[in-house]
């Protein structure tokens, strides 16, 4: 697209992803919730193409504060949390849009808990199909020992049964069990779990064309803010910052990838050096930019490995399965994609952005309309959320999956709450 934003709302955006990162090293006001596991019958739990679509609930929204004029406001959808109506959505937004849909078939749903009965992050777990001697999966457990895996994704297909080996950090057996897909299984494990990552490798993929020169300015002001943000909420974390930049066919360029630096002053050269401008029509040139950004050098082992796609515009429709072949790429190296849609994001992009998302365990992010900044912003798809200060939203995210542990919004930092949100499941 032309611009993701006007220069003012470019400012603001920039600022709160990094000023995010200069809270207060004490977070009090945060929640720490035990999520709500969603277990499903079968088959109705099961994700499948086949699925009926069927009316999404009407959001119904609750005020509970008021924004701060001129400060962004955001809110968000763990849709590996409410899988089915995921696949409900996305069924019905493939008719729709006639864009392609990633095969989500017979996922591998499952909560891992130590033997102290809390919940396990940063547990090795592989995953085998029946009676094979090699895994076609091998992580860790995510936040609140959750793990979400999609076999048919990762090209192992459609599976009713698969083996999970939990492997205990340092000596002892692996504990094995079979579990069925498409729906969720509770874990006990005989051992504890803790997430102490080793590392944080945090890449941006960022859309520059149009009026984005006053976001890579406020970028290069903060970074040193989201080095102390990180290093809070997980000390002695190693940090990596990558950066890839994209615009469309036709451009000054189409896709500039700098690669990982661990030096802040590097990071700040490459985002001294751009330029906002090029555009022109609506999709742009995201897929490669994603293809190129899962294709850097992500560190493997005991870290977490984030990245945060900023974007108002889709790929181009014929481009769009590479765009889903990308987020594979990603998730096959245990990447993270969290999408945010800024103004002016349409259906398209949305739809894009979420599935990659899902398939990767990351988010999807959007702005709304609640501090009268910028653009107006499209009602989401989905039936529930909260809403909050971006910079909040920002905070949260990164320090759950440091910390291994989703945390909520306090109520004092919530705008309004959309539909009926538990823990960032959606009961109606």
């Amino acid at each position: 697209m032309t611009k993701i934003f006007s220069a003012p709302r470019a400012a603001l955006l920039a600022a709160t992803f990094l000023a995010a990162c200069d809270a207060p090293s004490s977070y009090s006001g945060d929640v720490l919730e035990e999520p709500i596991v969603v277990v499903e019958a079968a088959p109705s739990a099961k994700v499948s193409t086949t699925i009926a679509p069927r009316p999404l609930p009407v959001p119904v929204p609750s005020h509970q504060g008021a924004a701060r004029r001129g400060v962004i406001t955001a809110g968000d959808i763990d849709d590996a949390l409410n899988l089915a109506a995921f696949a409900r959505y996305q069924a019905k937004s493939r008719k729709d849009l006639k864009l392609p849909m990633a095969n989500l078939a017979t996922p591998v749903l499952a909560q891992l808990r130590g033997a102290d009965g809390k919940a396990a992050p940063g547990v090795r777990v592989t995953l085998r199909k029946p009676g094979a001697a090699e895994p076609f999966y091998s992580g860790y457990s995510g936040v609140d020992g959750m793990i979400s895996v999609f076999p048919a994704s990762l090209g192992a297909g459609r599976l009713r049964e698969v083996e999970l080996r939990a492997i205990p950090d340092g000596q002892g057996a692996p504990m094995v069990q079979q579990l069925r897909t498409g729906q969720r299984a509770q874990v006990q494990l005989p051992f504890n779990g803790e997430w102490a990552p080793d590392f944080l490798d945090l890449a941006f993929v960022v859309d520059t064309t149009g009026s984005m020169a006053d976001e890579l300015a406020w970028l290069t002001k903060e970074l040193k803010g989201l080095v102390r943000q990180a290093k809070r909420a997980a000390p002695g974390v190693d940090i990596r910052y990558g950066l890839v930049v994209y615009r469309d066919d036709g451009d000054a360029y189409v896709v500039k990838n700098y690669g990982f630096t661990k030096k802040q002053s590097q990071m700040q050269g490459w985002l001294r050096a751009q330029s906002a401008g090029g555009g022109g029509d609506y999709p742009e040139a995201a897929a490669r930019a994603l293809a190129s950004a899962a294709g850097m050098q992500w560190r493997s082992g005991k870290g977490e490995r984030l990245m945060i796609h900023v974007a108002d515009a889709p790929e181009h429709d014929h481009r769009a399965k590479a765009y889903l072949q990308a987020a594979r790429n990603a998730a096959a190296k245990g990447v993270q994609v969290f999408g945010l849609g800024a103004s002016g994001v349409g259906p398209e992009a949305e739809y894009l952005m979420r599935q990659a998302a899902v398939q990767t365990g990351g988010r999807y992010m959007f702005l709304t309309d609640d501090s009268g900044v910028g653009y107006g912003h499209m009602e989401p798809t989905v039936s529930c959320y909260r809403v909050t200060a971006l910079s909040d939203l920002v905070s949260r995210v990164l320090r759950s999956e440091l910390s291994g542990k989703r945390i909520e919004a306090a109520p004092s930092k919530v705008v309004r709450t959309v539909g009926s949100y538990r823990n960032g499941v959606c009961v109606n």
